[in-house]
């Protein structure tokens, strides 16, 4: 499960609490990224997997949008310890809005921690509907979790249908812990899916109704955001040009040049749209310098495989492969690090191993 916020809307968290916050974080982000990987494969094969896709499809759309932010948490919280960024940032992009890089209506509005649950619930209900949690956990940690999670619900509807959904979850609840055959696991599923799939739709109605209703306070509360998401995009973008050449050379807007939020409803709208530019310029110039990040990452990742490899190679293959990989990471190992020699390097190299395999 995802972690929880280190401070709420308009608080600022203590040093302390956001280390931690982003470290688990960091570890959840790796360990959904896994699981959905194992459930893309077994909705692959799966007999409801047209039904399934949609689900696999949005959780991984989902999980992409929560990396970006976290990159962007990251840099600023880098710059804020270095002593050249506003502390105020990372409460903002915390619980600014989270657009989905696909600009998908359904999954519109929502903040970091909304996003998180999300992706939990999406996780929760494909696990169920695919069987991935099998018996690993015992009936009664099953039954005391989705308890949790009925309580967690109950304090989110008010009077409407999902109440009566709710009490009859419970009523079912009740009777399932009183059992533990095989049958009592397949309802125990089927309760866990209902549920993931009434918080997601929560979320969501929760998110159409905040992305629906544009007023003065929403516009001001999106502008101080992509002020923030600007300043950590301009500190990701200055890491690249440290870390990487030839690195991306783009543009990033400045959302204070727009000027303050107008009062008269007349302009408002106008303003608005302008502001849904900057944040998709923004996204633009996001993913673009993460990818060269991405790609350093990458093939620092494939040399120390090859070092590996190398290693356990008879002496012909480790002298004709030996002075390229030392090329090659001495070329990773600069600052800027030249991505391109290092690639042709690396890319050579496993060429070469690939062309030996067969004949060993």
């Amino acid at each position: 499960m995802a972690p929880t916020p280190p401070a709420g809307p308009g608080e600022q968290p203590e040093d302390r609490a956001v280390d931690h916050y982003l470290s688990e974080l960091a570890r959840w982000r790796m360990r959904r990224e896994h699981e959905l990987s194992a459930l893309d494969e077994i909705t692959r094969t799966h007999p409801d997997r047209d039904a399934l896709n949609e689900d696999v499809t949005a959780s991984m759309t989902l999980h992409h949008a929560i990396a970006q932010r976290h990159d962007l948490l990251l840099a600023t919280w880098e710059d804020v310890r270095d002593g050249d960024g506003e502390r105020e940032w990372v409460s903002t992009l915390l619980w600014g809005v989270l657009e989905m890089p696909d600009g998908d209506p359904q999954a519109l509005a929502l903040a970091l921690p909304d996003a998180l649950r999300m992706s939990d619930a999406l996780a929760a209900s494909l696990r169920a509907r695919t069987g991935a949690d099998g018996d690993e956990l015992p009936v009664r940690q099953r039954v005391a979790a989705l308890r949790a999670d009925l309580e967690r619900l109950a304090d989110a509807v008010a009077g409407d249908d999902s109440t009566e959904r709710l009490e009859e979850a419970r009523r079912r609840l009740d009777a399932l812990g009183r059992r533990a055959d095989e049958e009592a696991l397949v309802e125990i599923g089927e309760l866990e899916s209902e549920l993931a799939g009434l918080e997601r739709a929560l979320l969501v109605a929760a998110a159409e109704e905040a992305h629906g209703t544009a007023d003065l306070d929403q516009a001001r509360a999106e502008r101080e955001h992509l002020v923030a998401k600007g300043e950590a995009v301009r500190a990701l973008a200055a890491r690249v040009l440290e870390s990487v050449t030839p690195a991306p050379t783009l543009g990033i807007p400045d959302v204070s040049a727009l000027g303050e939020v107008p009062t008269e409803e007349s302009e408002l709208t106008a303003y608005v749209g302008n502001l849904e530019r900057v944040g998709r310029a923004l996204d633009q110039a996001h993913a673009t310098y993460a990818a060269a990040l991405a790609e350093y990452a990458d093939l620092a990742d494939r040399a120390e495989r090859l070092a590996s490899t190398l290693a356990g190679c008879g002496a012909p293959t480790s002298v004709d492969l030996s002075g390229m990989l030392t090329a090659a990471k001495e070329s990773l190992h600069n600052k800027p690090a030249d991505v391109r020699r290092a690639a042709a390097l690396v890319a050579a190299q496993e060429a070469y191993l690939a062309q030996l395999r067969p004949e060993s």
